[in-house]
């Protein structure tokens, strides 16, 4: 066991360790997330900020989850400046508390030319239990390029959902503040004090106690469409965080699936179409 104490101005654990061990940032993160480094006594994290006289410990052996294994990668683009992936759902995109390993992420890494960053290259997110397309920059300037894309609203995706119930009109824009729910912090929830969240969506066809929908998101908060969609009464099939309790299916997904992706990207237009995996695909013919 190594111990210091740390003696400067407030800064955070990750790179305070990777200044005293010469290690990149990315590789502290990692060192910490295994549960190898304590703060007065305690297993830290990496945001935290150590002050004046804390006691540091770099443990021998560290307090490490079992690893699990990168997934399958299914690359469907790759250029210098960004990695576009059909995500199979159940794949977590980056490591997160309960996830340390077998992410996404994980299995691009050395792809990724990135330092510093906790989840290097992440341009967006999906659900662990959406499939579809998701893309990641492989450099710092074409991250920065495309997260400032996404905030101006020029980011294009749509996803194929399939909800509970009978939606109309048939086309529509849903228009729903969301915030994150105070009394579980892992869900979100419709709000008038959350941030504004729009979803435009068109109906494909009807089914006898479900709709299938193109749904096309204008801005990108966690769990949006889920919540939009029970916000106004229509729960996504599969859902076992929103959805219905009483749901008696064939499916054990969210039926989600994230279809169009399409941006630009330093002059040039890219467009990519992720059709329905065959689960999703088998389940609709099955009703």
């Amino acid at each position: 066991m190594d111990k210091s104490t740390y003696q400067g101005k407030n800064q955070r654990l990750d790179i305070y360790l990777s200044g005293l061990l010469s290690i990149t940032r990315s590789q502290a993160q990692k060192r910490i997330n295994a549960g190898g480094v304590e703060v007065n006594g305690e297993i830290a994290k990496p945001n935290k900020i150590i002050v004046h006289s804390d006691v540091i410990n770099i443990l021998e052996k560290e307090h490490k989850p079992t690893e699990k294994e990168p997934p399958k990668v299914n690359i469907i683009y790759e250029d210098d400046n960004i990695i576009v992936v059909d995500k199979l759902a159940g794949v977590v995109v980056y490591p997160a508390e309960g996830n340390e390993s077998g992410t996404l992420l994980d299995a691009l890494r050395d792809k990724i030319n990135i330092q510093g960053e906790e989840r290097p290259g992440v341009v967006h997110r999906l659900d662990k239990d959406t499939s579809g397309l998701i893309v990641f920059a492989k450099n710092q300037k074409t991250l920065e390029y495309l997260q400032k894309e996404i905030k101006n609203r020029k980011f294009e995706k749509t996803y194929l959902v399939l909800v509970w119930g009978k939606v109309t009109p048939e086309k529509g824009t849903i228009d729903i503040p969301i915030k994150r729910s105070e009394k579980d912090r892992k869900k979100m929830e419709a709000s008038s004090l959350g941030r504004e969240a729009l979803t435009k969506y068109e109906v494909v066809k009807y089914y006898d106690q479900m709709t299938f929908l193109k749904a096309k998101i204008i801005t990108g908060r966690t769990h949006q469409i889920r919540v939009h969609f029970v916000g106004i009464g229509f729960p996504v099939v599969g859902d076992k965080m929103y959805g219905k309790k009483d749901e008696k299916i064939s499916l054990n997904r969210q039926f989600l699936h994230a279809h169009e992706l399409g941006f630009e990207l330093l002059g040039k237009k890219y467009h990519f179409v992720s059709e329905l995996p065959e689960n999703l695909e088998g389940f609709l013919k099955s009703i």
